[in-house]
């Protein structure tokens, strides 16, 4: 291999000098410094100058670890039982129907905000910004008793007996009227987001009474309802040079003095990065008591669980490249140079000057050094670099990205800060997480970032105890692999990885300290997201694939949608008891992305998914496995589903009324008519886009009604 200096040079001072020491520093257990206790900021002078002091210790490294540490990972999964418990839906006997369907949650107990909700009698739907509150039952009478539209965008939203909550955003740019939230800010014109929840008495439901107006600037990110209490996240953004301390409003109202520095609690860990991170709570049901929160500075929030006791925040941990200087420098770069270098780098790192310095000055000695070598020696010393790297990356990669969790108690509004987890890895989202008794089950996929490109995943599954100590491990899953979705359910986890085929791993989690592998399937394609039948059956639902082969790497490709039925009564022998495929390449389902997407009950044998369809027209027998198909159709797929017969189509509901949308359609395709949810209210199912509701029989798919909304 010929080496060419102007080339070498870069990647030189590039991964020896600078990504080696990110990688150490953000994946090293043993040398990265363990975080100090829970903390709390006395003045806004302090704070300011923690976050100057913590952010510059990176340097001008902070890009580089932003684009290489954000993980992309998609697909939305859930991991309690409890199919299809939804907190405080309850219907009006009198006038409802006596079965419907609520939100698909994942933990029973809490509630999770959707786009639409139902109690029996009405259905609430979000469409634009705008909020539909329908007379759904009977649905040959339906009709749309009121509107309800905000300033800003809506998002989602709650219903609790007679009250609608609603979570929105909004843009806003100020200089000279709400500097107050700032405590400090030299003038100008700044902009910051606000989030705002408006709780709404709804006991007349053709005239919607605002009651509570509450204002927070910052972003909302998730929520959850207990009992009357509804929690929300909110993500508020810092920068260095004017720091916004969220604040919160009620009906134009300070709910704290603007000139009391609030208590604002953080981690002692530098980072190139901050957020500050709200938790408010609120009671639906009583008007006069106010908002609760606590303010935490800590990383961008990744992913929230919630039971019904705690809220668990987890973020991604990095660390100042300088922290691990002299390792790189001893074990990297020192062993491969003749003493004159190296007694030239020793002196550098005695000077009284910054890590960043000193850096620099060692860079550019060590340029030196290989640029007076031959050909050959270059090409010497770049292997001799590059084994050395690799011994570090295999030392270190169950640690290449560490996820940090925050546990939180809440109980009946009350917000209090309990203890801080870390574990190897990164999370898929939500769902990786879970809480059964006073432990604390997560899974991980370690690896992706090295030398040169990505090194081989591995993953995980840890369990924490109640002061989020890992008292229980099970690594190195499926290498080469990513997780693609997981299911805690009571004692046991099931966990899909994928790369080229789907291994179902069905594992044991009944003592804690010692997970363990009961069994794994491994069949063509992958689940996205995981629903339990029953105790001894799954359903998944994700892609089919087709084996590729390339002369850079392995690798499938993505066919049609596939469910699957899956058997796991003997855990050592799972099998796929029944499974179906729909479309081609480009079909695509809501539900891969957003659980809530799917409606489920076994007692009715009904499955719902909706579907945009992508089908190849003629002979596909000569076509390469990377074509796609055209899309066709979207809609909603309702299928009867039981163990004997598997998934048997009954009917398909679509809000489309030709295919012109589709024959305009290119590689993508998106439409105010494409149905995102379904419910049922007795035997009539509900189908929900952005401009329709729509009303079918659930015994013959026959329509009965349908709704203009939007």
């Amino acid at each position: 291999m010929k080496v060419q200096t102007p080339i070498i040079l870069p990647l030189v001072l590039g991964i020896i000098v600078f990504a080696a020491f990110a990688i150490i520093a953000i994946t090293n257990p043993d040398l990265t410094p363990e975080p100090t206790q829970f903390k709390k900021f006395s003045s806004y002078q302090e704070l300011q100058d923690y976050v100057k002091t913590a952010t510059e210790s990176f340097g001008d490294y902070g890009d580089f670890f932003g684009a290489q540490i954000m993980t992309t990972a998609v697909g939305d999964m859930r991991s309690v039982a409890a199919p299809l418990a939804g907190a405080a839906e309850s219907a009006d006997a009198a006038k409802g129907g006596e079965d419907f369907s609520a939100t698909n949650i994942q933990v029973e107990g809490v509630d999770e905000a959707d786009i639409v909700k139902n109690d029996g009698k009405y259905i609430y739907a979000v469409s634009g910004n705008k909020v539909f509150i329908v007379d759904a039952y009977p649905a040959e009478g339906a009709s749309i008793l009121s509107e309800i539209e905000p300033e800003g965008s809506v998002q989602e939203i709650f219903i609790n007996g007679d009250k609608l909550i609603l979570f929105g955003q909004k843009s806003y740019y100020y200089g000279g009227i709400r500097e107050e939230m700032t405590i400090a800010l030299p003038p100008g014109r700044y902009y910051s987001p606000e989030m705002f929840t408006k709780v709404y008495d709804i006991t007349d439901r053709q005239n919607p009474v605002l009651v509570r107006d509450i204002v927070m600037n910052g972003s909302y990110y998730d929520s959850r309802m207990i009992g009357d209490y509804v929690y929300i996240v909110i993500n508020s953004p810092i920068q260095r040079d004017h720091i916004i301390i969220p604040m919160v409003y009620e009906n134009g109202i300070a709910i704290r003095s603007p000139t009391v520095f609030p208590g604002v609690y953080y981690f002692d860990n530098p980072d190139y990065s901050y957020r500050f991170t709200t938790i408010m709570s609120i009671n639906t049901q009583n008007d006069n008591e106010e908002p609760n929160s606590e303010i935490y500075m800590m990383g961008y929030t990744n992913n929230l669980y919630v039971s019904q006791n705690n809220i668990y925040i987890t973020y991604q941990k990095h660390f100042s490249p300088y922290i691990f200087y002299d390792k790189i420098i001893d074990e990297v770069i020192l062993p491969i140079t003749p003493a004159g270098v190296s007694s030239q780098i020793d002196a550098i790192r005695n000077k009284q000057i910054s890590d960043a310095e000193k850096m620099n000055e060692v860079t550019e000695v060590f340029a030196n050094y290989f640029n007076s070598l031959s050909e050959p020696g270059k090409e010497s010393l770049m292997t001799q670099m590059q084994q050395r790297m690799e011994t570090i990356q295999r030392e270190i990669a169950k640690e290449l990205e560490k996820t940090i969790i925050q546990k939180i108690s809440i109980s009946n509004g009350e917000i209090e800060y309990k203890a801080e987890g870390k574990v190897p890895g990164s999370l898929l989202n939500q769902f990786s997480m879970d809480q059964s008794g006073s432990f604390f089950r997560v899974a991980t996929t370690t690896g992706g970032w090295g030398w040169g490109g990505q090194t081989e995943q591995a993953n995980n599954i840890y369990v924490l105890d109640s002061g989020m100590n890992t008292v229980g491990k099970l690594e190195d899953l499926a290498p080469g692999e990513r997780i693609y979705s997981v299911r805690f359910i009571g004692d046991r986890v099931y966990m899909v990885t994928f790369k080229k085929i789907d291994p179902l791993f069905v594992i044991d989690l009944s003592q804690p300290t010692n997970p363990t592998v009961l069994g794994k399937l491994k069949i063509p394609g992958y689940s996205d997201y995981l629903h339990p039948y029953d105790e001894n059956h799954i359903i998944g639902i994700g892609k089919h694939t087709v084996e590729a082969e390339s002369e850079f790497r392995d690798f499938a490709w993505y066919q049609g949608i596939k469910m699957a039925i899956f058997d796991v009564s003997d855990v050592e022998n799972p099998i796929e008891k029944h499974k179906i495929i729909i479309g081609d390449r480009g079909t695509d389902s809501y539900a891969l992305q957003d659980h809530k997407a799917f409606l489920f009950s076994k007692e009715r044998n009904l499955l719902v998914i909706p579907i945009l369809l992508a089908e190849i027209s003629g002979d596909k027998e000569d076509l390469p496995p990377n074509t796609y198909g055209d899309y066709v159709y979207q809609g909603a797929y309702v299928y009867d589903i039981s163990l004997e017969n598997g998934f048997v189509l009954k009917g398909r509901v679509t809000h489309y009324e030709s295919d012109e949308a589709f024959k305009k359609s290119g590689y993508y395709f998106r439409g105010d008519y494409s149905i995102q949810r379904s419910l049922y209210i007795d035997n009539i199912l509900y189908t929900l886009s952005q401009k329709i509701i729509k009303m079918n029989s659930l015994a013959d798919i026959s329509e009965i009604n349908k709704l203009a909304i939007g």
